[in-house]
């Protein structure tokens, strides 16, 4: 049987990253038969997705396998439509000496060729051999076990848990080290695949397919067993119960849960109660390992009730309380008291998708929350976290994942109250390979949330845990690269929880480089500041920014390594840092105030820096302003030169989206695109003075919808002032009087955006409206304890603002050959989480 030239091709791209560079040498032609010869001996067709067990108990364990010759084939996979008859065995020995069992098994077309055995009668707690056969071909040897009998002692058990590992986002790295550890079972808890608009059965087929075609996967799978459950993504991203989460291709959302939902069961070892019945399907379950543990599997997307308020970071209301909301809807809840008020076991452990904690991205007095976490099901929260504590469960643990990255919480009570008892602990786990976009948002908020212990959003990977009788082990593991194969793996902090004692202690830092960097004079930490890791060669190996402690952990294979730190208010520093294998290396950096300046080559660190090292910052020892001279934001096409893109205070990162500053318009901007002026275009930015007392730059241009109108906007910063000025002058270099509007616009894009005018507070609305300032200035913030404002010279314009953007509007007429000057003050300030963040700028 030969491998379509589609599927040679896919095996290349991830042989290439398994064999690392080894086949380098050798011919194309060389290459692809060396190859395809690989890919055969790993798992040769039909069996080319490999082999799989899951779901053990003390006497059975499910074993699976797909026949697909052609796994890129949507339709058949390369089988002809019947049914064909596929053996089984399972031995005590990998050399399969010792026979247990076998049989055989039809693989219906009608299953995409999917086979689930459920073999029974086997011995407790041991480990087994299985494979497969159809016609002469075998597959794989997998490797499986049973579990120890309930109620029976077990002294150790070690397992992995893992989530999201969109196809997209790499190679699988993380399940090749997992494959290489010692481990009982796997633990998957749900975005095993990544929807696409399509929502066909045929499409879902091809997407666990695709996904299977990775031998790392593959490897993890043939080497352990597999509990697996559910999230969102293996149907539609946020989906709730019956309700889409977004746009698909036009079928009934139920067809598409349906086929999503039976593809998934086509494509894992799952026991025969969790065949869907069209859009249903039992995945919550127990299990056990002996009298150790209890796991409560269950599944927090096919019953909840719809996310409140529309879903998203927001406000939550009294809706989050409302006690009829559930997350798992209210058969699977009593299921899960049930589960918890009668074991006996030592460990209780709740397997489940999304973060349990409390988690607010609003450092001020108010609350910003993700509404499709547990914090969206407040009340449901609640009743499980306070059964925990009323009916004192032994040692509960949480595990979950969903939101890409690494966290050890303490769950409470009352998070409000730093006095409330912790009553269980949870662990998350980072993805597989899917991106953390909101990881500077989080780790923004993570001083207003003294609950979690731990939390790492840079690397992709899994948790590891070893327990027994007296503790409970986790070990959060990473990759330093999620897109390279072959990317080394590291532990990045472990934790420990102690029989009868709820709440996780770290008990090992890791291996990697950590540090701190500090203020020179005043030793005082230096949060949000950026630091960057390079080898000697010149290739980046990480780049994170400094917690409110100004400690950074960042994570590099053995060898000497320059470390680059850059912070607002500081000037750049250095140091070199060794790296030795299996021992933490320590990187302290102490900085020192920036001096005043304006030239390129240091960006405004942040999650939304635009800027390029080619573009102009000016800095002191309290602020960066970056300035473009020549990036381009797509959303100012043609006209981004010379507009502010970056800022932020000392303490902070950038947040800011851009500053449309100035504009010219002939017509009063209205309407929801207003901010979009597209009116002065400056053709360039030139450095006036580069250092201090002041420094400054200029930029000149002309406007695009008022003829002669000329515009030079000069931008200077002093010392020890939390502000650029920036000072635009409009020359009428015609013949005739000129009448338009001008001004500018702010537009912050940061979590917990909201626009800010003087007398009016705080502007939430999404519909822009017209204000009349009490006082010259309009500001932007965010849930990061940062204000920006722009501070006008003179009174006399209106501002026209909603929650995400705000502009200052006045009309002008020059005549002739006359000029107008526009003078304002660019700030940025901590507000220090103020009830009211904008007051900051009535005293500048």
């Amino acid at each position: 049987m030969t491998t379509s030239p589609a599927l040679r091709t896919l095996d290349r791209r991830r042989f290439l990253a398994l064999a690392g560079g080894t086949f380098g040498v050798l011919a194309a032609g060389q290459l692809t038969e060396a190859l395809t010869a690989r890919a055969a001996e790993l798992d040769p067709a039909p069996f080319s997705l490999g082999v799989a067990s899951g779901d053990p108990d003390h006497h059975s364990v499910v074993l699976w396998t797909r026949l697909v010759p052609d796994p890129l084939d949507a339709e058949t996979g390369g089988m002809p439509a019947t049914p064909v008859e596929v053996r089984w065995e399972v031995a005590k020995d990998e050399s399969f000496g010792k026979v247990v069992a076998s049989g055989s098994v039809t693989a219906l077309p009608e299953s995409a060729h999917t086979v689930h055995v459920v073999v029974d009668d086997l011995a407790p707690d041991r480990w087994y051999w299985y494979r497969f056969q159809y016609g002469e071909v075998r597959s794989r040897t997998g490797r499986t076990r049973t579990m120890p009998p309930p109620g029976a002692k077990a002294d150790r058990m070690r397992f992995a848990f893992v989530s999201c590992q969109s196809w997209t986002g790499g190679a699988y790295p993380a399940y090749r080290d997992l494959a290489e550890q010692d481990l009982d079972f796997v633990l998957h808890l749900g975005d095993y695949i990544y929807e696409t608009t399509g929502g066909s059965l045929t499409e879902f087929r091809r997407l666990h397919a695709l996904y299977k075609t990775s031998p790392e996967l593959r490897a993890a799978h043939a080497r352990f067993p597999f509990f697996v459950t559910w999230d969102d993504h293996e149907v539609q991203n946020n989906y709730a119960a019956d309700v889409p989460g977004g746009a698909g291709d036009g079928r009934p959302f139920l067809e598409r849960r349906g086929n999503g939902y039976q593809a998934y069961y086509e494509h894992l070892p799952l026991r025969p109660e969790q065949r869907p019945t069209g859009p249903d399907a039992l995945m919550y379950r127990q299990v056990r390992f002996g009298k150790l543990a209890e796991f409560s599997v269950l599944d927090t997307r096919q019953y909840r009730t719809d996310q409140a308020y529309g879903d998203g970071r927001k406000e939550p209301g009294p809706e989050v309380w409302n006690p009829e909301r559930t997350m798992t809807g209210p058969e699977q809840e009593k299921w899960l008291l049930d589960n918890l008020d009668h074991s006996k076991a030592r460990w209780n452990v709740i397997a489940q998708q999304t973060i349990m904690a409390a988690f607010d991205y609003d450092l001020g007095p108010g609350k910003i929350v993700n509404l499709d976490q547990w914090d969206g099901y407040a009340g449901a929260r609640a009743r499980i976290l306070d059964f925990l504590a009323d009916r004192d469960v032994a040692n509960p643990v949480v595990l979950s994942g969903d939101w890409h990255t690494h966290w050890v919480n303490d769950l409470k009570t009352d998070f409000d109250d730093p006095r409330s008892p912790v009553v269980a602990t949870e662990f998350v786990g980072t993805s597989i390979s899917s991106g953390a976009g909101w990881d500077a948002d989080v780790r923004a908020g993570l001083v207003a949330n003294p609950h979690v212990k731990f939390y790492n959003g840079t690397y992709r990977g899994y948790v590891m845990c070893d327990v027994t009788p007296d503790r409970w082990r986790a070990d959060l593991r990473i990759v330093l690269k999620g897109d390279d194969a072959a990317s080394p793996a590291f532990t990045i902090a472990a934790f420990e929880v102690r029989d009868g004692l709820p709440g996780a202690r770290r008990i090992d830092a890791g291996d990697g480089l950590v540090g701190r960097i500090t203020d020179k004079v005043t030793g005082k930490p230096a949060a949000n500041v950026q630091v960057t890791v390079t080898a000697e060669d010149g290739t980046r190996f990480a780049a994170v920014t400094t917690d409110t402690t100004g400690e950074y952990l960042a994570f590099a294979p053995p060898g000497r390594y320059s470390v680059a730190v850059n912070g607002v208010g500081y000037e750049p520093g250095t140091a070199t840092a060794t790296v030795r294998a299996g021992a933490q290396t320590q990187g302290d950096v102490a900085l020192t105030r920036a001096a005043v300046r304006a030239g390129t080559g240091r960006p405004v660190p942040g999650p939304q820096s635009q800027a390029a090292a080619t573009d102009v910052t000016l800095s002191n020892g309290m602020l960066s302003l970056a300035v473009s001279a020549g990036s381009q934001d797509p959303q100012l096409p043609a006209v981004t030169l010379g507009k502010p893109l970056d800022l932020a205070a000392v303490g902070h990162l950038d947040q800011l989206d851009w500053m449309n500053l100035p504009y010219a318009s002939t017509a009063r901007p209205r309407g929801s695109n207003a901010w979009q002026q597209l009116t002065v275009r400056s053709t360039a930015l030139e450095v006036l003075s580069a250092d201090g007392p002041v420094a400054s730059a200029r930029a000149t241009g002309a406007t695009t919808q008022v003829p002669d109108v000329e515009v030079v906007t000069t931008f200077t910063i002093g010392d020890g002032e939390p502000w650029v000025t920036a000072e635009s002058v409009f020359t009428n270099r015609g013949t005739q009087a000129r009448t338009f509007w001008l001004g500018d616009v702010l537009d912050h894009d940061g979590a917990g955006q909201r626009s800010g005018v003087a007398g009016h507070g705080t502007v939430t609305a999404s519909a822009p409206a017209d204000f009349e300032p009490t006082a010259p200035w309009v500001g932007m913030t965010g849930s990061d304890g940062q204000t920006y404002g722009l501070l006008y010279d003179e009174p006399g314009f209106t501002a026209y603002a909603c929650g995400i953007w705000v502009m200052t509007q006045r009309q002008v007429t020059m005549e002739a050959g006359a000029a107008f000057t526009l003078r304002r003050r660019i700030a940025a300030v901590g507000n220090g989480g103020a009830a009211d963040p904008f007051a900051v700028l009535t005293g500048l």
